[in-house]
């Protein structure tokens, strides 16, 4: 009598004689859907990161209209005191020059 092969020798012994295509096909496929699931999670962190740049991007578009509003009106004093002086011939009066007035 003849012994029978155990069943998972039987099983390969049938993927190596008639199922080689098959077998491959799930190779793939399993190499395709791992792929897939690690491209959406690179695609996931990139976008997540870009979404932080664009914060930052807006925080620091903010932060700039703030100091340019800042400098205008630092400069306009500036701007008042040079025509004062040049137009006018107005001078800042020295300290001891000052005279406090308070009632």
């Amino acid at each position: 009598m003849q012994a029978n092969p155990g069943l998972s020798r039987q099983i390969a012994q049938d993927l190596m004689e008639n199922g080689r295509w098959p077998l491959l096909l799930l190779l793939f496929i399993a190499v395709s859907a791992l792929s897939v699931i690690y491209i959406t999670q690179h695609t996931r962190t990139e976008i997540a990161l870009h979404d932080q740049f664009l914060m930052e991007r807006e925080r620091l578009e903010v932060e700039w209209r703030n100091q340019l509003l800042e400098e205008h009106a630092l400069s306009e004093h500036s701007r008042i005191e040079r025509i004062a002086s040049a137009e006018q011939g107005m001078i800042r009066p020295e300290n001891h020059n000052e005279i406090i007035v308070s009632q």
